[in-house]
This record gives C-alpha cells, structure tokens and sequence, in this order.
C-alpha cells in the first residue's frame, strides 16, 4: 500500500504534465500560425515605404530569419444586407505567400484569399462568418477606419482555432488593403517568420535599434497568456506534489508504527553489534526503497494513462479554451523532475522514524522481553 500511495501521486503528477504540455505546445503552434514572430512598424507615422527592399534586406543579412512580408492592419466594421455590424480588424496580406505558406492553407476551410481590381475580397474568420451568417460569395459592406464604405464580398473562410483571431479577423489582399485603408504604397509594418521562435526578443531588439523602428516579438503581444500558462503549469506541480508528501507522511506513520512493533527486533541487532547510527540508516533506506518502487510504478502508469489519453482524448469547451480537446506530450524531462523531487522527499517520511529507533535502549527493552 505504501508504494501504491507514491505510484499514484507520481502517477497523477506526470499524467497532468503531460496534458499541460500539450495544451501549451498547441497553444503556442497556433499562436505562431496567426502571428508574426517579429513584427516592424513606424510608431510616428504607422506607416512604412520601401517595405520590398526592407524585406529583402532583413533575409539577406540575418541568418535568423526565414522569411518577412509587409502587411497592412486596419480597425473596420462589416454590415450585412440585414443592417447587422461586427467589429473587425481587417489584416492585407501578400497573395503569392499566402498561397505558399502552410500554415495559412492549413486554416483555411474554403474558398482562397485573392486579389480583385474590382470588388475587393476578403476571407473570414468562421466566428464572423457565423455571426453574419454569411457564405462564399455573399458581398457585405466595409466601413473603414476613416470612414470610407466600401462593398467587398467573401472569397474564403478560415479557422485557426483562436477563438479571438477568428472571431475579430478579416483578410485581404495586400493591394486591396492598401486602397481600403488609403494607404497609397504605404503599410503598416513588416512581419518576420524566424527560424528559432525562441530568438524573437533578441532579433527584434536588434533590427529595432538597427532601423530606429518599433518591434515586438510573439511573445511581447502574448505575455499575458503565456504567464498564465506558466503559472498553471508551477500550480499543478506544486498542488499535486502535496499528494506525494502526504503519501511520504503516510509511509513515516507506518514506519513509526515498525518501530513500536519490531523493538524487540532493533534491540537484538543493537545488542550484537550493530550502532545506533546503522539502524537508523536501514530505516532510511528503506523509506528510500519504497518510495524508488513508487516512483518506478508511477512513471509507468503516468506515461500508460497518457498514452489512452492520447488516443481517446479528453473534450472541451472550444470556445473558451481555443482547443475541442486536450492534447498529451509526453517529456522526459518532466518524468526525471517529478521522480527527483519525490526521492528528494523520501528522507522526510523516514527520519522521524530514524531517530526514534536510535534512541530505543536496548537493554531495557530486552529485560523486559
């Protein structure tokens, strides 16, 4: 029982990382998929000129960076024929490396984004889409930030699982957004695709200072959302490792109770030799071994019950999590951090016991027996 108890506490500890890693990994992924790694903008002017040459210089000089496109970013409103209006962040984008990008194809569900020389075409998040109740091929109105309305019709939908991004995002062409907006050859910023994600902060600190422009990484424009997810994560840890120690205090009751039982056992091994300081060894380890075993029983069943959880997954609520279910990674790493701290843990549960061994007189319990 007492290394069922740690088996289970490690059990459930490893089970949870594993789900938290794999709604923070598709968080992230998303994320990615719907945002610049590094974005570039005039914070004077909110405009940029030049932004082809911009783009080809910053692939050409930095390694780090795999791609960059300029865009233009606009606030609107669309109304329908029924008078209905949603707010809208309206996004252009280059056709040609939209068709290219993965990502982008990967969210799209229907239709394709497009250039139009006549009526503008944008594509919608599936959230707008159901809001207006709108098709393909269904024209709406666009009323832009400076007040300019304009008739557009739907060439597409998409859905990123982002829950904000397809319910306040609308796509476009670059050129289209460019006149939309009254933009002239102008656009809002330059977005950079990176290599390694985890370079943003230095990349844009760099080019920042380097152009005498604005930047801000991925991270920057999510540092809410990732603090959570990393608060959630320490919680969990710290919340289930409390299961684990009251498993420890448990195996220190029981081996309290050893002593008391097995006196007479402890004296006869202090009468032919053995010192105080041994006896209270061989009850730390074997508080050791028990919670090895538990530790060793726990990671298996922690990486047996991710992986059923893996294949029959856990569903919920899309519309505040962003995800219909909970995706598991499993990391060794988190396996080798979790059956540590419970080793680590394992002298606490055996000490008390220790101690009250090698304080036992074994001449008076013996004369008694």
């Amino acid at each position: 029982m007492l290394v069922l108890s740690v088996a289970v506490g490690v059990c459930i500890l490893t089970t949870a990382l594993s789900l938290t890693n794999g709604f923070e990994q598709e968080m992230v992924d998303r994320i990615l998929g719907t945002t610049p790694h590094v974005t570039l903008y005039n914070p004077l002017t909110g405009s940029l000129k030049n932004a082809g040459a911009l783009c080809e210089r910053l692939v050409r000089q930095d390694a780090r960076i795999e791609a960059a496109a300029p865009f233009v970013q606009g606030q609107a409103l669309l109304i329908d024929a029924r008078k209905q209006t949603v707010g809208v962040i309206l996004r252009g984008m280059d056709v040609e490396l939209a068709r290219r990008d993965a990502q982008f194809q990967r969210y799209l569900v229907s239709g394709k984004l497009e250039e139009s020389k006549l009526t503008p075409a944008v594509v919608l998040g599936s959230a707008v889409a159901r809001k207006l109740q709108v098709v393909l091929g269904d024209e709406l109105f666009l009323v832009t930030g400076a007040g300019q309305k304009h008739r557009v019709v739907v060439s597409g939908l998409f859905e990123s699982g982002l829950y904000d991004f397809d319910a306040h995002v609308a796509l476009t062409g670059l050129l289209s957004a460019q006149r939309l907006c009254d933009m002239g050859d102008g656009v809002s910023g330059v977005g950079i695709k990176l290599k390694n994600v985890f370079a943003a902060s230095a990349v844009s600190q760099e080019w920042a200072d380097a152009l005498m422009l604005g930047a801000r990484s991925w991270m920057d424009q999510n540092r809410p959302l990732l603090q959570a997810m990393w608060l959630e994560r320490v919680v969990i840890f710290i919340v289930i490792m409390f299961i684990v120690l009251v498993a420890m205090m448990g195996i220190g009751s029981t081996m309290a109770m050893w002593v008391i039982e097995r006196r007479s056992e402890i004296s006869l091994l202090r009468a032919i030799g053995v010192s105080a300081r041994g006896v209270g060894t061989l009850f730390v380890l074997q508080g050791t071994v028990i919670s090895l075993l538990g530790v060793l029983l726990g990671a298996i069943a922690g990486v047996l019950l991710s992986l059923a959880l893996a294949h029959f997954p856990i569903p919920i609520a899309q519309e505040v999590y962003f995800l219909s279910h909970l995706p598991v990674i499993m990391r060794l790493g988190d396996f080798l951090t979790v059956g540590v701290s419970t080793l680590l843990l394992s002298p606490i549960a055996s000490v008390l016991p220790a101690l009250r061994a090698m304080r036992l007189d074994p001449v008076e319990i013996l004369r008694r027996h």
